[in-house]
């Protein structure tokens, strides 16, 4: 039974020695490859390099799906921090993005919320920073410019008698 047992592992040895020749051959003729299609990239018309481009793409596709992500075909867009926004005086803040946090909604609705509801009619929830509502509607009002409205002009229309 250990015979048998060696001529298999032999055997496999044999096997994965040749997938590594063929393996080195093809890396080797990788760059030679992207040497030619680099120097006919100019002269192909649009056709020929959609052709291609379905070509490598096929490829791409056929490859497993853990290499595909090696290969970072599967970006995702970051987006940067966005400072706050509102912060209720417990500290909690919020961007104004998204849906209104429990916490928010639930402060809204007790006593102190409702009480600054009242003297600030025109805010959605305490500003970050202290800032309160009115003061930053009147920097807004005093920020829009009011353009001059011009007369219509009145032309003369001759009468046909």
């Amino acid at each position: 039974m250990a015979l048998t047992t060696l001529q298999s592992i032999d055997a496999e040895i044999r096997q994965l020695e040749a997938q590594k020749k063929l393996v080195e051959k093809r890396d080797a003729e990788v760059p030679k490859a992207l040497a030619v299609l680099q120097k006919f990239a100019k002269v192909l018309t649009p056709a020929q390099r959609r052709q291609v481009g379905k070509i490598i793409g096929a490829a791409i596709q056929d490859a497993p799906i853990a290499t595909r992500r090696a290969r970072g075909s599967g970006k995702v867009r970051k987006l940067g921090k966005v400072a706050a926004k509102y912060q209720l005086p417990t500290g909690e803040t919020w961007t104004g993005r998204g849906l209104t946090p429990k916490a928010f909604s639930s402060w809204l609705g007790s006593s102190e919320g409702k009480a600054w509801g009242k003297a600030n009619p025109d805010g959605k929830f305490p500003l970050a920073g202290g800032v309160s509502a009115k003061a930053v509607s009147k920097k807004a009002a005093k920020k829009v410019v009011k353009k001059p409205v011009k007369k219509a002009s009145k032309k003369r229309v001759a009468k046909k008698g």
